[in-house]
Parts: structure tokens; sequence; C-alpha cells
């Protein structure tokens, strides 16, 4: 079936640009406002997203996830993150070949200080949502938003699946398809798995390398794709220094237990989730 695109109305194309996705255009309204626009009169993810928000909405607000305010059928009133995507974040500070290319180099990092609290407000935010019986499944830097303050809200939700059901899964790096290992698990070797905490636990220390090495695990290679989703369902992952973040997320790729003791607690408290 074919879909239709929409034309932006002409008042609201008038807003300052942020950020295409896959399902709508988004635009600064305010300084507290950002409009998501759907791109196709019926759009099952756009639909799916705002189902989350009404979700979310019967709860009270989580500091760590971004607030809708209000929605419509195409379009969605949300907080305005005047800190931008964490994705924005690190191409800032990297050399690259092309928009989508390989990273080259580095420029620098954040300090170790704020990825220690981006990494607690990432998992609270994880937690949270699982807590409700959900998986965000979409983790990544273009879905993790800062604030004035650079404190981190977890944001887009039109991927998110109920904990206890077939995962859809994620391109690499943020999901992996189970090798070897899959007996163990109770989950069938070639698939996604099950939404849980294992699946957001990978995404999470893949988000986390991002955050502390400056980009996406693999992004220095030419080669991508179908190779990255062999590497990582064969458990070769790239070298990690012996610091304690590294050790995280190591644990996290290989859904290892107990990591709170590198949090210091910090609002890390769900005994359900493996990632703690």
């Amino acid at each position: 079936m074919s879909v239709q695109v929409i034309k932006l109305p002409g008042k609201i194309s008038s807003y300052r640009f942020l950020s295409r996705g896959a399902v709508g255009w988004v635009y600064q309204i305010n300084d507290r406002i950002a409009l998501k626009f759907a791109l196709a009169p019926v759009f099952h993810e756009f639909a799916r997203e705002n189902s989350m928000f009404d979700l979310l909405e019967t709860h009270q607000p989580h500091p760590h996830i971004i607030q809708s305010f209000f929605r419509l059928p195409n379009a969605n009133f949300l907080a305005f993150m005047s800190g931008g995507p964490l994705d924005v974040r690190l191409r800032s500070n990297q050399i690259r070949q092309g928009y989508f290319g390989k990273v080259i180099r580095v420029l620098k990092t954040d300090p170790v200080e704020l990825v220690e609290r981006w990494l607690q407000e990432l998992c609270s935010g994880v937690i949270w949502l699982e807590s409700l019986g959900y998986v965000h499944g979409d983790l990544r830097p273009t879905n993790l938003l800062l604030d004035g303050q650079d404190h981190l809200k977890l944001a887009d939700f039109d991927c998110a699946e109920k904990v206890g059901e077939p995962s859809r899964g994620n391109g690499p790096a943020w999901a992996r398809v189970l090798g070897d290992d899959a007996d163990e698990l109770g989950e069938r070797k070639g698939s996604f798995g099950i939404n849980g905490p294992r699946t957001e636990q990978f995404a999470i220390g893949s988000n986390l390398y991002c955050m502390a090495y400056g980009l996406e695990p693999y992004k220095d290679r030419d080669d991508r794709g179908l190779v990255l989703v062999e590497l990582l369902q064969e458990m070769q992952f790239p070298e990690l220094q012996d610091r304690p973040l590294d050790l995280i997320i190591e644990r996290c790729w290989r859904a290892l237990s107990s990591i709170e003791g590198f949090l210091g607690g910090g609002g890390i408290t769900s005994e359900r989730a493996a990632f703690v």
C-alpha cells in the first residue's frame, strides 16, 4: 500500500527545523516546546509512539523520559531539549568521511564524570520503562536528548515493545543476533531473542561505548552492515581499555550481571534488571 506524504502546513514550516526522523519532522515552537509532525496521514509507528505517551502519562513524569504535553493523530507537542541529540554532540567532536561515512578521528570526548551521570540517567529511564512492562527498543544516540544542563532524557518510543515478547531487533551495534549462547539463554539462535533486560543491556553497552570513546562501535571501519552483524553474533567486540566504564561496557555486551558497584548506586535500584 502506498503512503501519501503530508505537505507541512505553512505555519509549522515557518518554525525552526530541528531534525527529520523515520516517522516525523521535529520543529522548535519556543524555548519550552518542540513539535513532532507525522510524515504520513496513516503512520503506524507514529500512532504507536502516541499510545506509549498515553501510557506514560498515567504515571508521574520520570526525570529522564521526555515529556509529551499534547498529542494529535499527526502531531506530538514535546518538551524542547536545547542540548539536542547525543548523536549531534558526538559528531561535533569527530572527523568523518561524509555524514554517513566512517569516523577518521575523534577530537575529544566528554569528561568521565559526565559520562557516568549519563549512564545513570539512561539506566534510570530504561529501568522505569521496564517496571511498566516495556522496553524502549531503539536505544541509540539519536534518541538520547540533552537538556540545557546536559541531563539525558530518552525520546522516540515508536519501537517500544512489551517485555517477554520476541524482539524485532535493531541494526548493529544496538542489537545482537544470538549465537551459540542462545540455548543457554532459552532463546533461539539466529534471532534477536526476547525483549527484556538482556536486549536493553546490550544497547546500553553500545551507547556507553559511544559516550566513552566518542564514536559508535566499529564506526572507524570501512566494512559495515552484515559483517558487523556477524561480528556481534560471534561476540567479537571492539577492543576496550582497563577502566571501570570499560568493564561496564563489557558486562553489558556479554550479558553479565551486577554492574551496580561501578555506578555508585545512583538511582539504579531495580532488582529485575540484569544490568544491575
